[in-house]
């Protein structure tokens, strides 16, 4: 597997998709640099409302397209491989990419709110350890789109992807979040979690359906995958 996961990443070479990893996040850092007093907070609130998951989604289109473009896989149809742990191998790098992503976002948020202390002498908002809670929130909670989101690009296309993904992201996210069913749609999981005064006994569910919702979707979408290039 470990072979598969590299050669995935080595396709992605000096590719947008490996520039997104740090263009997305600190696009989102400059967003709120003229306001030094909600920096912090700012820079969270843009991140997991809009621009994280148009990055996940962006990121999951670009990471399919490199063999579902002109080649529609026929390239590695033509090679001795298994095509499941090539599905999984895309899963993977996309996890690793958003990891790394948000990890850069979650230190330049702490160290610009440190800088922003010792020029301005505003207060943090964000300790380091609110700031790895919420990173880890993010990541564990969203990983379920990955699989959802590589598998509409090749059903409905890529624009399609892109709308509805980040529109559901959006709305659902936004609209979701604020109802007492919100542990019922996938979408309004990160938003929710994200409130300061979420109860810690709810982390704990989202987090669970999140890994179940992953590996179910996974798992179904492996087996279209195969299917469709079998046919």
């Amino acid at each position: 597997m470990g072979n598969y996961i590299s050669s995935e990443h080595l396709k992605h070479k000096n590719t947008f998709a490996k520039k997104l990893v740090w263009l997305a996040p600190i696009l989102t850092l400059f967003l709120n640099v003229l306001a030094p007093m909600w920096y912090q907070q700012n820079s969270y609130n843009w991140w997991y409302v809009l621009l994280y998951p148009s990055y996940l989604t962006l990121l999951s289109i670009l990471i399919i397209q490199r063999d579902n473009g002109k080649l529609k896989f026929r390239a590695i149809l033509s090679l001795p491989i298994d095509l499941k742990k090539i599905w999984y191998a895309k899963i993977i790098t996309c996890i690793i990419y958003i990891v790394l992503a948000n990890t850069i976002l979650m230190v330049c948020n702490v160290a610009g709110g440190f800088i922003i202390q010792q020029i301005f002498d505003i207060s943090m908002t964000i300790s380091l350890t609110q700031a790895l809670l919420g990173t880890l929130c993010i990541i564990l909670t969203s990983i379920w789109n990955i699989p959802l989101c590589l598998w509409l690009v090749k059903k409905v296309g890529v624009f399609a992807t892109l709308i509805l993904n980040v529109g559901m992201s959006f709305i659902l996210g936004t609209l979701g979040a604020s109802t007492r069913l919100w542990f019922v749609c996938p979408y309004s999981w990160v938003t929710r979690l994200m409130v300061p005064t979420t109860p810690l006994p709810l982390l704990i569910l989202p987090g669970l359906l999140a890994f179940v919702l992953f590996y179910v979707i996974s798992k179904l979408t492996v087996k279209s995958f195969i299917k469709q290039e079998v046919l």
